[in-house]
């Protein structure tokens, strides 16, 4: 029963390796099997179907990608956050996960299993936004804004700096964008504290 756990396990990375290095149209069987270094049947063995075998991928690169964030959010100086958050973006941009995860996001229209996968990610790192957020602008010198809508704005930013990691961009400018929009975040907070 190990094996088996393991073959699908190695099967399930070979596939979220495919999507983050060629896109979800490059997903097949095949190249899966390719790169797993098993046969196509023991593929189709352990998925069934194409559709499962990209939900499952799908599924782990959204969760690693979703962890990823939660773990540079957790605990530490609100410096040491924002150092994480940026180093979090850089990586998943570097590692084809970002472009990846626009392509399932457009794929989630169309196909419900990927939509909820989608869904509950983002629900579930707006939840984390919302409890960090108030120390975290505490600890940068700004008084906490409202949490709800401030997660909401994070979280797309956070898209965006990463999807423009992914795009080419220079680092450089988009760090300094990074840099502009929590700095801007500080000075909102800063100006609720004056009367």
């Amino acid at each position: 029963m190990k094996r088996s756990e393991d073959t699908r396990d190695s099967i399930i990375r070979a596939a979220e390796r495919c999507l983050s290095s060629n896109g979800v149209g490059a997903l097949t069987i095949g190249a899966v099997a390719r790169r797993a270094g098993v046969s196509s049947a023991l593929v189709h063995y352990h998925f069934a179907t194409k559709q499962r075998l990209l939900t499952a991928a799908a599924e782990r690169l959204i969760e690693r990608r979703a962890a990823g964030r939660l773990e540079a959010l957790a605990g530490g100086t609100a410096l040491a956050a924002l150092d994480r958050l940026w180093q979090a973006a850089e990586r998943f941009a570097d590692d084809g996960s970002e472009r990846a995860m626009l392509e399932l996001v457009a794929l989630a229209r169309e196909n419900a299993d990927v939509g909820r996968l989608v869904a509950r990610r983002r629900d579930r790192v707006r939840a984390a936004l919302r409890a960090r957020l108030p120390s975290l602008m505490a600890g940068l010198g700004a008084m906490p804004i409202a949490a709800d809508e401030a997660a909401e704005v994070v979280a797309t930013f956070l898209d965006g700096i990463g999807l423009a990691l992914a795009a080419g961009n220079d680092a450089a400018v988009v760090r300094s964008a990074f840099e502009a929009f929590w700095l801007a975040l500080i000075a909102a907070g800063q100006s609720e504290r004056r009367p």
